[in-house]
């Protein structure tokens, strides 16, 4: 996979873990949380790994030194101004980018595959994995139209009753075109509450501007549940078989 790069983000604290690790580093099954998203994309064949880092930036790299290249985030402002932090890191011209959170160790490098399969075959500007939760999660909702495609992805704090009916939810995993991407990515606004970007608006800006958008659905719904507190590691412990 040429010319291709992850941006796994992993600056938050991670307060809810009730840990004083940051959140990249605190152990699940044996080995730091977001090192199980690192040792995926390793071995999906993505040479190019790079990991946004914030709080405790300084400890997440005398952990993990130079296996992957690091983004510093100063300044806590949502996913989308994470990502926007990689915009130097390369020139980004003919790129492909996977942008992961960093907190979903039970991805599996097959489904990290599938989907830069799905987004070549298509030659989609951006591709992104979603799975109906037979579970409850405060995630994005995925809105379709009556022919299936994907018109806009809705954080559930902004959905209406209906919307929070849907069970497709979107779950922060994707890949673009780099360009695209960082070209489109100043499009996006601040969330009228938290003041925060969000990179789930990217889908609406996207598709506002004539790009290509895909969804994959997988089965496997529980490799995209992010992980906030010690009861979500115990769950998620019985679901990492490797």
């Amino acid at each position: 996979m040429l010319q291709t790069l992850a941006l796994i983000l992993a600056a938050g604290k991670g307060t809810r873990m009730k840990s004083d690790l940051p959140k990249p580093l605190v152990p699940f099954v044996g080995k730091p949380i977001v090192l199980h998203l690192i040792e995926a994309f390793a071995q999906a064949g993505i040479a190019e790994i790079a990991l946004v880092v914030g709080h405790q930036a300084e400890l997440v790299q005398a952990r993990l030194g130079s296996q992957v290249h690091y983004v510093h985030q100063t300044e806590q402002k949502g996913t989308a101004h994470a990502v926007a932090q990689a915009q130097t890191l390369k020139n980004w011209e003919n790129w492909q980018i996977f942008v992961f959170v960093g907190d979903s160790p039970l991805v599996s490098a097959s489904t990290i595959q599938k989907l830069f399969y799905h987004h070549q075959q298509t030659q989609a500007d951006c591709t992104f994995l979603t799975a109906h939760f037979p579970i409850a999660l405060p995630y994005g909702r995925v809105i379709r139209n009556e022919s299936g495609k994907v018109i806009k992805c809705v954080e559930e704090r902004n959905c209406n009753p209906n919307q929070l009916k849907i069970k497709e939810l979107i779950t922060s995993h994707y890949i673009f075109k780099a360009d695209k991407l960082f070209q489109y990515l100043a499009h996006i606004q601040a969330d009228a509450q938290s003041q925060e970007y969000y990179l789930t608006d990217i889908i609406e800006v996207f598709l506002q501007n004539n790009l290509s958008v895909e969804a994959l659905a997988i089965a496997e719904y529980w490799e995209l549940v992010g992980l906030n507190t010690p009861e979500d590691l115990a769950w998620a412990s019985g679901y990492k078989t490797d």
